[in-house]
């Protein structure tokens, strides 16, 4: 704290060291305010305990309809809140369903359908993208699949009845041996 702050409004620039001590016997130093402090916890504390009373004593004086009122208010709000919950689920049922009928794995279908009911549009589009990228693997496994293999002479034409009916029979023997499961494919196991 410095004299200007201590002297206030008489503090005036180049004071002698008289008018400085002339001017602090006229100011009042402020007293310690801790009692003036522990004075409105204290009524802080009893206003609080008389408020707490007055919501007791208001709670004995309501009426028996009153009370029937409050009880039904919290009843009707509980029911509320339980079909507001069942709503809920009900949707994110009815989403799953819907989504597993699209090809989505269960716990990608439950994760996609919550985030529908709750509004979460990021979310259902990061989770469209998961299952767009697990159905294209699926769709290459499967095309990978069905592909036919290439023959051993490069022709990359597939074994039919006809073509092998026409080979000589060392020809058939041969095929039989080096490929028999396209062998047993057009035989069915028989000769």
């Amino acid at each position: 704290m410095n004299l200007k702050e201590v002297l206030g409004d008489a503090y005036k620039e180049g004071m002698t060291f008289e008018e400085v001590e002339a001017t602090l016997e006229k100011v009042t130093v402020p007293e310690d305010n801790s009692a003036e402090i522990e004075r409105l916890k204290n009524a802080l504390s009893k206003s609080n305990s008389e408020a707490a009373g007055y919501k007791k004593q208001l709670r004995e004086k309501m009426t028996e309809d009153e009370q029937k009122k409050q009880k039904e208010q919290e009843e009707r709000e509980e029911l509320q809140n339980k079909y507001d919950k069942l709503l809920r689920e009900s949707l994110i049922s009815k989403n799953k369903a819907k989504l597993v009928a699209l090809g989505y794995d269960e716990a990608l279908a439950d994760e996609t359908a919550e985030a529908m009911a709750d509004g979460d549009s990021d979310k259902v589009f990061a989770n469209q993208q998961k299952h767009l990228a697990s159905f294209e693997k699926k769709v290459r496994a499967e095309a990978l699949k069905n592909t036919p293999k290439p023959t051993p002479d490069g022709d990359s034409k597939t074994m039919t009845l006809e073509k092998f009916r026409k080979l000589d029979p060392m020809e058939r023997h041969k095929f039989s041996e080096e490929h028999p499961e396209e062998y047993k494919e057009l035989y069915g196991g028989k000769e």
